[in-house]
């Protein structure tokens, strides 16, 4: 098998450490899967931690003699690996998060007539799972039996009204600390791409199961006047909203200019539509189309303008009404005509060149 390499390793840390790229590299496919899971290591702490061990992971990978021998002498010293408040750390995050997206995927509500509520009592399980993985990554190793049993005490604070998925998931790591975590003295099995890669899909669609569960049946959103609508019920909404429908039509627009026109001409239709300056917008105030002349642009703003003279307006009301519009339609004469200007002046330099 051909040896890993440390600059490929940071190639792909520095393109894909958010997805775990590097650890996959190095067939450590479960410590990819919890940079994966937990936002790259609790929000980018375990992303940068692995910017400095990643020598050691790839002189671990290849099984380096010199790395080897210095691992062997301290498994002689001690008969456990040492504490490492790390791994401990990393297995209260990791624990405490799936504990919490576990528990948030139950839905509250009855799906076909099914209440699902029991499904709080495999919280812990969730937890051990967590601190499991964080703990049997790389040469350590250890059974789920403590870990679960330290995440069990959920149900007994559970029972006293007490909300502790994270002291539970704090015991769990404890524990896995002190009784189960041992030496791993034989290599993990070596197994084909294509059963490693089935291996994690299958993991990252459990793990997403658990978030669009709570995202369909739980998840709310709150507007500015403060009232909930479930999130489903949201996305539906604006699935059909005139904004997403512009959307669709422009992006529809778009990929068949590129497909009929090519990328230059697409890329000009695109930055007309874009409207970078305001142009198209401004013409739209002053209810004209897109090729309307200088002529047409001064007439129309010179008979809204009088149109809506706030002095033509008695009223307070009406008069605070005049002036806001005559506001705006000055505004995007003002735009045009220095759009024009400059663009004036653009072709005349042009020509005179």
């Amino acid at each position: 098998m051909a040896e890993k390499s440390v600059c490929v390793t940071y190639l792909l840390w520095l393109i894909g450490g958010w997805f775990g790229l590097h650890q996959i590299y190095l067939r450590r496919d479960r410590h990819a899967f919890l940079i994966w899971s937990s936002a790259a290591g609790y929000l980018g702490f375990g992303l940068i931690r692995d910017l400095w061990r990643i020598p050691e992971y790839v002189k671990d990978a290849n099984e380096d003699p010199g790395y080897i021998e210095e691992l062997i002498k301290n498994m002689k010293k001690k008969k456990k690996p040492p504490y490492n408040i790390f791994r401990q750390f990393g297995g209260v995050v990791v624990g405490n998060l799936w504990g919490w997206i576990f528990q948030l995927a139950i839905p509250e509500e009855k799906v076909f007539g099914i209440d699902f509520s029991f499904l709080e009592f495999f919280i812990p399980v969730a937890i051990a799972l967590g601190v499991h993985s964080v703990g049997n990554v790389g040469r350590i190793q250890g059974s789920f039996l403590f870990p679960l049993i330290g995440a069990s005490s959920l149900l007994i604070l559970k029972f006293f009204d007490v909300e502790g998925i994270s002291i539970a998931a704090f015991l769990s790591s404890a524990l896995f600390e002190a009784k189960a975590a041992q030496w791993r003295r034989k290599p993990r099995p070596k197994h084909s791409l294509c059963r490693r890669m089935c291996m994690l899909g299958l993991c990252v669609l459990l793990y997403s199961c658990l978030w669009l569960s709570y995202l369909y049946f739980n998840a709310e959103m709150t507007d500015s006047s403060g009232e909930s609508i479930k999130f489903r019920d949201g996305v539906a909404n604006f699935l059909t909203s005139p904004l997403w429908t512009d959307f669709k039509r422009t992006f529809h627009t778009l990929i068949s200019s590129l497909w009929h026109r090519g990328w230059q001409e697409t890329w000009k239709q695109f930055m007309d539509d874009l409207d970078p300056f305001g142009e198209h917008q401004a013409l739209k105030v002053l209810g004209l189309e897109n090729n309307a002349t200088q002529v047409e642009i001064t007439a129309k703003w010179r008979k809204l303008s009088k149109e809506w003279h706030p002095d033509r307006y008695v009223d307070a009301d009406k008069k605070l009404e005049a002036q806001e519009k005559f506001m705006e339609f000055s505004a995007a004469y003002e735009t045009i005509s220095k759009i024009k200007t400059r663009r004036a002046r653009k072709n005349n330099a042009f020509q005179d060149y």
